[in-house]
């Protein structure tokens, strides 16, 4: 008899290589490179999710970091946002309102008064927001 697994992950955690060096990635948002590996989202696709706090202030290219995919977690604004906003990740991959076009990454759980804030949030993963017509 063989091991049997279901081959599905709960954790709400994922290990990825950093594409290029990191200084304080964690409670930021992370994409993937061309490459398969990760680096601070610049706003132009879809985040995976958040790089986790404790990944540490300095990460080298190719060492292994944390990134919360599901679940509530901390993400550091980019500019004031309302308790449950959608949100997005801004060119520094920090929180923002989204708006029409960005990928929704997670619902704002408190509210940021200014940029530099850690809030909680609830990772959802939600699409592309869609136009008002």
């Amino acid at each position: 008899m063989g091991y049997q697994t279901t081959q599905i992950n709960d954790s709400a955690t994922i290990s990825e290589a950093a594409a290029s060096a990191l200084t304080s990635p964690g409670t930021l948002a992370a994409e993937y490179d061309s490459n398969g590996n990760v680096k601070i989202a610049a706003g132009t696709i879809a985040p995976v999710g958040i790089f986790v706090i404790t990944n540490g202030d300095t990460v080298e290219s190719g060492e292994r970091v944390d990134i919360q995919v599901k679940d509530i977690g901390l993400w550091t604004a980019g500019a004031a946002v309302a308790k449950g906003a959608e949100l997005t990740a801004d060119t520094a991959g920090k929180a923002i309102t989204a708006t029409a076009g960005k990928f929704i990454l997670a619902i704002a759980l408190e509210a940021a008064a200014a940029a530099g804030e850690i809030i909680k949030i609830q990772i959802v993963k939600a699409g592309y927001k869609p136009a008002v017509v």
